[in-house]
Formats: C-alpha cells, sequence, structure tokens
C-alpha cells in the first residue's frame, strides 16, 4: 500500500469511527478538508482508468464524489457535517477498492 493509501485508510478510521468518538466541530471541519484533498487526488487517479476498465463501483463513486463534495453538508450543525464527512469517507473507500481490487469492486 502507498503512503497516500494509507493516509486515506487512516482518514477513513476516524470518519467512520463510531458515533461516540465524533470529533468536535472544528476536527469534523479538519477531516473534511483532508477527506476532500485526499479524495481529489484518489479521483484523479480513478478517473484515469479508462471507462471500460473501470467497474461499475468506481463509476458510481466518481459520480458520488463529484456531487457530495460540490453540494458540501445537507444542513446545519455538527450532525450534518459528520455525516458529511463519513458519506465521503465512505465513497473515498469505494474509490480506493477500485483501485486496489479491480477484480473485486463490483
Amino acid at each position: 500500500m502507498h503512503s497516500g493509501e494509507t493516509q486515506i485508510e487512516e482518514l477513513l478510521g476516524q470518519a467512520l469511527a463510531p458515533y461516540s468518538q465524533r470529533p468536535d466541530a472544528e476536527g469534523v471541519a479538519r477531516l473534511t478538508a483532508e477527506l476532500v484533498a485526499s479524495g481529489q487526488a484518489l479521483y484523479a487517479q480513478v478517473s484515469a482508468t479508462p471507462p471500460g476498465r473501470r467497474t461499475e463501483r468506481a463509476h458510481a463513486a466518481l459520480t458520488e464524489w463529484s456531487y457530495f463534495v460540490d453540494a458540501g453538508p445537507p444542513g446545519r450543525g455538527d450532525h450534518a457535517a459528520w455525516n458529511h464527512a463519513r458519506v465521503l469517507a465512505r465513497i473515498l473507500r469505494n474509490m480506493l477498492a477500485s483501485i486496489e481490487r479491480p477484480s473485486r469492486a463490483r
């Protein structure tokens, strides 16, 4: 696993932790910014895969990533921001899986 992928795995662990381990508002904002920054690089990598070689999961992750990054949290408040970070993490997990194990990513 590359260091970029290791960093993403660490971010996923933070974002997908149980609700009882949710960071404070500043921590969620920082985590979201880190997810987006890491995700943009991963998005470029997955996008570079020829469309005919991408799995359905990869296609969906690319579409969802663009939508959720542009849309931002669905509401105001800590809970909406935390859920938004968790959605981004799940999408990142799907993108990561599509480059790690393309034959099993469906």
